[in-house]
């Protein structure tokens, strides 16, 4: 298995567990739960994790800590409107990094603003996806909403995304999962060969199994991609547990074994892929 979306922290980032979000916990619960390979994102936030980088940026945290753990790969974590996105995308990408994380609502910008065109065009280059958190996350709404995605595929058409949760939170229902899967149809192998991706991070909740089901079925398992939202913020077996329910979700909807092995690793290996 090689999944998607692991946030990572400096040891004591969340006083009362300070073990949580460390990379030797992140090691202890793939090697319990027998998952090859990782993606981690950067501390970008976190009770103390500010306080524990001591002005050191955040990708370059990763990137140092990084070296210990072959198995685990790095997101550049990055607004695409800070004045320094293209300058970290390309270093880190240069380094080995394999995407890049960004977080709409807590970064504070919208997905189509026309100031982040120069970090996508530099992605598109690269052929590193761009994640977007589309959960409901506070902010404004409509600053990213799934649909946004559309606007700028048109203007990069060889840009790689992924559209992380799907615009699902896990109590609101819905959301804007249609949103989600309109855009991924539009840029799929229907009429281009866009390279939009479902994010099933937080996605594989019992209440949400049709959502699941719709999203593999509809986007293809070519195009879903599994994720942790790792860690658990009440820890380690908290973790193990709503990890083995939600694959046991994913694996109540009868798909293939090549399904699984794509939405499992295989689509994240091709999505990686420059």
């Amino acid at each position: 298995m090689f999944l998607n979306h692991c946030h990572v922290f400096p040891h004591g980032a969340f006083p009362d567990q300070p073990e949580l979000g460390t990379l030797p916990e992140l090691a202890r619960f793939m090697e319990q739960t027998g998952i090859e390979r990782t993606l981690a994102i950067a501390p970008f936030w976190g009770p103390r994790s500010a306080e524990l980088l001591a002005g050191e940026e955040i990708n370059a945290w990763l990137y140092r800590h990084l070296q210990d753990y072959t198995n685990i790969g790095g997101l550049v974590t990055v607004s695409p409107k800070d004045p320094q996105a293209c300058a970290l995308v390309e270093e880190y990408v240069g380094k080995g990094f394999l995407g890049i994380k960004t977080h709409p609502p807590v970064m504070d910008f919208r997905i189509d603003d026309r100031a982040c065109d120069d970090m996508y065009a530099l992605a598109a280059e690269l052929g590193v996806f761009v994640l977007f958190h589309t959960g409901v996350h506070g902010g404004r709404l409509e600053d990213y909403q799934p649909l946004l995605v559309d606007n700028i595929v048109h203007r990069h058409p060889r840009l790689k995304v992924i559209i992380e949760h799907m615009g699902v939170s896990d109590g609101v229902g819905r959301g804007f999962f249609d949103q989600a899967m309109a855009v991924i149809y539009n840029h799929g192998s229907h009429w281009t060969d866009g390279g939009v991706y479902a994010g099933l991070t937080g996605l594989a909740k019992p209440q949400h199994r049709q959502l699941v089901a719709d999203a593999i079925a509809e986007a293809g398992a070519e195009r879903a991609i599994f994720g942790l939202d790792w860690p658990h913020m009440q820890g380690h077996t908290r973790a193990i547990a709503r990890y083995e329910a939600e694959i046991a979700v994913v694996r109540s909807i009868g798909l293939s074994e090549r399904q699984e092995q794509m939405v499992f690793g295989g689509t994240l290996e091709e999505a990686t892929r420059r």
